[in-house]
């Protein structure tokens, strides 16, 4: 292959005329005397696509190209390899945009161009491989539209489109794709509300929206999508309240949907969600009390609440939540006492409850918190003198009680 500029490479020594190619070329799998596959991952070649022999292998079933040092576009005579299953170009110096011509392989199952400098829109086209499982065109510069014809590719689980210059809305069509079950459109300049449409997606483990411009609610039928694992959408422009229905997630281990203009109260059904490790909900306008049934989250290793306009005290149950790291409920408008139940925290390493009107004494059992190493209560109305046992806290880098 002429592309091979790395004369010193000895992974590809064997790419000699001279030499069988079957038999005797590195990463080069043949079937019936045919090539078949071309497996050259990880081998620090150098060079471009234009060179490559595209219509002299017309049986190639897997071309896995990625961890190299590829550049160029991306010629359209790729189209010459109709029976291709695998094309792997994943982490190259590709540049160019993404030929339509890359919807005439209609056998293809797996398409990655992850990592790569394409840039222009998402071709249509991509539309017409019927049978993609995978497609990954994640870390580019593609910027226009998501194509609502992705919506006819029954077949993919899994959809990569994250840190691009996507702009447009969601298209109503992602949720006909039943058998998703990553969705990560995270980094991007996605607006328009999250289509209803996505609470089709039955078999959904992840979906990342975070980092966009997204507005209007919470679609109360994300609740139906029972084998969510990972919520995550921090950092956008959503408004309304949090649906109660994600109390119905009983598989969710993160919800993450700090950064927004969320309001209303705290569900007391996230209480249900036994499974959760983290709850990010901080940056918003929630307000009312932290609801007791938080304590029921025995997974749970991060509860951050902080800069929102809840009030009431911190609940008792709170110092059920043995596998807590981070206790994160600054900048509220929380009154009442320290719970003595904190000092049940055995695990935690990072405490803020600065800037809210919390009151009365610093409970002598903190110090039970060994590996307690930041502790904010700063511009609160504590009283008394600071207990002794505080000097047992031998981990602790930062105490901020101003």
């Amino acid at each position: 292959m002429e592309s091979n500029k790395n004369q010193n490479n000895s992974l590809l020594a064997s790419w000699t005329p001279s030499s069988n190619t079957c038999d005797h070329w590195y990463g080069v799998v043949c079937f019936n005397g045919r090539v078949n596959r071309l497996n050259i991952t990880n081998s620090s070649v150098i060079g471009n696509l234009y060179a490559f022999p595209f219509s002299s292998l017309p049986f190639l079933e897997n071309l896995n190209l990625s961890m190299n040092n590829f550049s160029g576009t991306i010629p359209p005579d790729i189209s010459n390899l109709t029976n291709l299953v695998y094309l792997d170009l994943n982490i190259n110096q590709i540049s160019g945009t993404i030929p339509p011509q890359i919807g005439s392989l209609a056998k293809l199952k797996i398409l990655r161009i992850s990592v790569n400098h394409l840039n222009g829109s998402i071709p249509e086209e991509i539309g017409y491989l019927r049978s993609l499982t995978k497609l990954s065109l994640g870390r580019n510069f593609l910027s226009g539209s998501i194509p609502a014809s992705l919506g006819n590719l029954k077949s993919l689980s899994f959809l990569l489109l994250y840190e691009n210059q996507l702009s447009s809305s969601i298209p109503e069509e992602i949720g006909y794709l039943k058998t998703l079950s990553i969705l990560h459109l995270s980094n991007n300049s996605l607006n328009g509300s999250i289509p209803s449409s996505l609470g089709n997606l039955s078999n959904l483990f992840g979906l990342y929206l975070y980092n966009n411009y997204l507005s209007g609610s919470i679609p109360e039928e994300i609740g139906h999508l029972r084998s969510l694992s990972i919520l995550h959408l921090s950092n956008n422009s959503l408004n309304g309240s949090i649906p109660a229905s994600l109390g119905k997630l009983k598989n969710l281990s993160i919800l993450s949907l700090f950064y927004n203009h969320l309001s209303g109260t705290i569900p007391e059904e996230i209480g249900n969600l036994r499974s959760l490790t983290k709850l990010s909900l901080g940056r918003n306008f929630l307000s009312g009390s932290i609801p007791a049934s938080l304590g029921k989250l025995k997974n749970l290793s991060s509860l951050i609440l902080f800069h929102n306009h809840l009030s009431g005290t911190i609940p008792e149950e709170i110092g059920n939540l043995r596998s807590l790291t981070m206790l994160a409920f600054g900048g509220n408008f929380l009154s009442g006492s320290i719970p003595a139940s904190l000092g049940n925290l055995n695990n935690l390493s990072s405490m803020f409850l600065n800037d809210n009107n919390l009151k009365g004494k610093v409970p002598q059992c903190l110090g039970n918190i060994s590996g307690l190493q930041l502790l904010m209560m700063s511009h609160n109305n504590l009283s008394g003198e600071l207990p002794s046992s505080i000097s047992n806290l031998t981990s602790l880098r930062i105490l901020n009680l101003g």
